[in-house]
C-alpha cells in the first residue's frame, strides 16, 4: 500500500486506494474465471455462475439498501470533517431517494435484463 501513502491530499489517497482496491478485486475474479475455463468445460462454468446470479443479484440489492440507509450518516460525517458546508450537505440530502431510485432502475435495466425482455415482448418473442 505505498502507492496510497506516496499520493499527496487524503482525497487523492482514497481515489488512488479504492481504484487500486477495484483493480485488485477485478483481476482477482478475471483469474478465478480463467482458471475455471482452464479446468472445467465451458457448460460447467456458466451453470455455475447461472446458480450464482441469485447471490449475485441479493448483493447487489444490497449496496443499493446500504447506500440509501447510510447516506444520511455519511453526509454527516462529511460535514463534520469540513468537506462540506451545510448548503452542500442538505442539496446531498435531498438527493439520498433520487440516487436509490436510479440506483434501482440501473439494476433493473441492467442487471434483471428488463430491457431486453421489454424489447422481446415487442418484437413478439415471449421468452
Amino acid at each position: 500500500m505505498d502507492a496510497c501513502r506516496s499520493v499527496h491530499g487524503p482525497r487523492k489517497r482514497w481515489f488512488v486506494c479504492l481504484t487500486l482496491l477495484a483493480f485488485g478485486l477485478a483481476a482477482c475474479t478475471g483469474g478465478i474465471l480463467w482458471q475455471a475455463l482452464h479446468t472445467s468445460p465451458m457448460v460447467e462454468v456458466r451453470a455455475r455462475v447461472e446458480a450464482l446470479q441469485p447471490a449475485f443479484t441479493a448483493v447487489r440489492m444490497l449496496v443499493v439498501a446500504l447506500v440509501a440507509l447510510c447516506w444520511p450518516g455519511i453526509i454527516r460525517l462529511l460535514s463534520r470533517w469540513g468537506r462540506m458546508g451545510a448548503l452542500r450537505a442538505a442539496r446531498l440530502q435531498a438527493w439520498r431517494w433520487r440516487v436509490a431510485a436510479w440506483l434501482v432502475v440501473v439494476e433493473l435495466m441492467l442487471g434483471q435484463d428488463l430491457l431486453q425482455r421489454f424489447l422481446q415482448a415487442l418484437q413478439g418473442g415471449g421468452a
